[in-house]
């Protein structure tokens, strides 16, 4: 029996707005989509950045993810710098959630709407970690697309923790998108929860070039439910030269303060990145 219009007109449509949405996440380089895709990617980061309060910083970064086909098509092997810094980047959240230095990642199960990775890795410090992470991703709409993960993991240094992440993104046209990000963090040794919220608009200008609004809070429920920093940002990301070179630039405000007893000052900082990203498809 064939379908109805209706129904093929509404796939079409959910899988547009996808689709739209994906390709904002891969071309900012989100931690997740480089870790989900059926590709092998690399990227190259130099970013110096000047912040108001603590001065110039720069550095070099390498992380990524790459198939072992050899061994299983299921395992992968993900790595990063495993940066700690905070800062507007940061409350993206994109950058948070990054895996530990190496880690072998282990896809259990992959469907449609679902996944379930485990993951063993190494963390900077030499000390080993294991974690399991859910992910549910479906359309809810025409137009909005709903994500939730969680993930419990143990650290030897830090013991039990986890992760509950949520995410929604509405696509207000053709070239926008409006993208919601959550995060609540729990960590055995550490009082209370942690927690962050971005709301991003991003707007594809061309097929190498885009620019995202976005604003920022982070918190934490102990001591006294505080908000740790709040702030708006601008970043414009341009393909430069080749297909995988990227330029990027990152202005933003914040208001800040590290402790509850800390007095909140505002400070303006400007984010520069040059990224090389390399894929490569191993089918």
């Amino acid at each position: 029996m064939d379908r109805p219009w209706l129904d093929d007109s509404h796939d079409y449509v959910s899988e547009q707005a996808d689709n739209l949405a994906a390709w904002m996440d891969s071309f900012f380089g989100v931690n997740r989509v480089d870790e989900e895709a059926p590709y092998s990617t690399l990227r190259l980061r130099v970013e110096p950045e000047w912040d108001e309060m603590d001065g110039w910083d720069s550095g070099i970064s390498l992380r990524g993810k790459v198939h072992l086909p050899n061994l299983n098509k299921r395992v992968s092997l993900l790595f990063s710098d495993d940066d700690e810094r905070t800062g507007s980047d940061d409350l993206l959240i994109d950058r948070q959630n990054a895996p530990d230095d190496i880690a072998l990642q282990l896809t259990a199960r992959e469907r449609k709407h679902d996944r379930v990775d485990f993951k063993i890795g190494l963390r900077s410090t030499l000390h080993p970690k294991i974690s399991a992470r859910y992910r549910y991703e479906k359309p809810l709409s025409d137009a909005i697309i709903g994500r939730l993960s969680q993930e419990a993991l143990y650290r030897t240094d830090d013991g039990f923790a986890s992760e509950t992440r949520g995410d929604l993104d509405t696509i207000l046209g053709e070239d926008k998108v409006l993208q919601w990000t959550n995060r609540l963090r729990w960590f055995e040794e550490e009082p209370g929860l942690s927690w962050n919220t971005g709301l991003s608009l991003n707007r594809r200008l061309s097929n190498d070039r885009v620019l995202g609004y976005y604003l920022a809070v982070a918190g934490a429920t102990e001591p006294g439910h505080y908000t740790r920093s709040y702030g708006f940002g601008m970043r414009y990301r341009q393909n430069i030269f080749r297909k995988w070179l990227f330029a990027e630039l990152q202005p933003s405000y914040f208001w800040r303060r590290d402790e509850f007893e800390d007095r909140r000052e505002g400070s303006a900082a400007v984010l520069l990145r040059l990224e090389a990203v390399f894929t490569r498809d191993w089918d």
